[in-house]
């Protein structure tokens, strides 16, 4: 016989999607009125609980279980009879029957086990239904949250954690979606690690290419920096070749009209040998010069002093008196022209 059994948990607490199978097997005896017997474990709390990778829908644990009983073992429930009709004791014995009833139990049991149409119990169709399409509403939910997330958000380990458990129950309910929308959550599902670790791997590189492009940037402003030095270097190299050009030229002027006047100056040198020649030459000549100079200077003064009494002589004088004055005046100019002409070519012959 076939059991679906299916329950629910509350767990006040918030987490992620996720979906968790196990499967356990197990040989027991079930007697009326005992409950003492089950797995004590198939899910540890701790996993349960987990921050993120647990399996709590808004708070809900949802689980599903799924019970295959394989051997009914009858219990009777007759009575003694005291009656006085024989029977056959071999009808008695239910231990040929029992074997029977259990081999029948397990080859039906075996038989439904790999028929491919499934088969389900009237409890099946009243929880086993609802519940997977509640999962599924559930994780159309988390998925619309979780798709809106940038991609710089998903690949946080938690969020997509989230996304690939979310792809992989929405997977496994495609009957519940139109072959478009089971489509894309297949190809979504196939691509999304891919898409996450592409991402990873281009943020790598971005981050490596930054650090990189940040080095050579850092070292391109050094090298524009030791680049402006030095052209500033260059700048004034240029100027002081200029510079030096400019007093090279000076100093070549300078020695050239250095070297004019060392020429001019011989031969002035020269003329001024000659011109001192003749100075001591005639600085022999002119001694005892100076008193017949003294002599013609005063003699000078003598004529000038003369002279100036010849002007105050007076017309008015008889002829006689006229014509004396007249021959006595024109002697003295003769003397006195030629005593001038005697001093200027005593001058002359002292310049010379």
């Amino acid at each position: 016989m076939n059991v679906l059994y299916c329950t629910s948990l509350e767990i006040e607490t918030k987490q992620s999607l996720a979906l968790f199978s196990t499967h356990a097997e197990a040989d027991h005896q079930f007697k009326k009125g005992e409950s003492n017997w089950g797995f004590p474990s198939f899910l540890s709390l701790s996993k349960l609980h987990d921050k993120y990778g647990g399996y709590v829908v808004d708070g809900t644990c949802v689980i599903e279980a799924e019970v295959f009983v394989t051997d009914v073992f009858p219990l009777s429930t007759d009575k003694p009879s005291d009656s006085s009709v024989p029977t056959d004791q071999s009808m008695n014995k239910p231990s040929d029957l029992d074997e029977a009833e259990s081999i029948y139990i397990k080859a039906e049991s075996f038989l439904k086990s790999i028929s491919k149409e499934p088969t389900t119990s009237v409890f099946d169709a009243k929880c086993a239904v609802p519940l997977i399409e509640d999962v599924a509403s559930s994780a159309k939910e988390r998925f619309d949250e979780l798709i809106s997330f940038p991609l710089d958000n998903l690949v946080d380990p938690k969020h997509e954690t989230a996304m690939i458990e979310c792809l992989h129950m929405l997977v496994d309910r495609l009957s519940l979606f139109s072959d478009e929308q089971a489509k894309e959550i297949t190809r979504l599902r196939a691509l999304f690690p891919t898409i996450i670790q592409e991402w990873r791997d281009s943020v790598q590189v971005k981050v490596s290419c930054q650090s990189l492009l940040s080095t050579f940037e850092k070292t391109e402003n050094l090298l524009k920096g030791s680049v402006k030095t030095e052209e500033g270097i260059k700048i004034q190299l240029e100027e002081l070749k200029i510079r030096e050009q400019e007093l090279k030229a000076q100093l070549e002027a300078l020695q050239n009209e250095s070297q004019r006047l060392e020429k001019e100056r011989l031969e002035v040198s020269k003329q001024t040998q000659h011109i001192y020649a003749l100075a001591e030459e005639q600085a022999v000549k002119i001694e005892g010069k100076e008193m017949e100079l003294a002599g013609a200077e005063n003699k000078l003064e003598d004529l000038k002093s003369n002279w100036a009494s010849v002007k105050t002589v007076s017309f008015k004088h008889e002829i006689f008196g006229s014509q004396h004055l007249y021959f006595g005046g024109r002697q003295f100019i003769c003397c006195f022209l030629a005593v001038v002409t005697a001093l200027v070519c005593y001058l002359i012959i002292l310049c010379n």
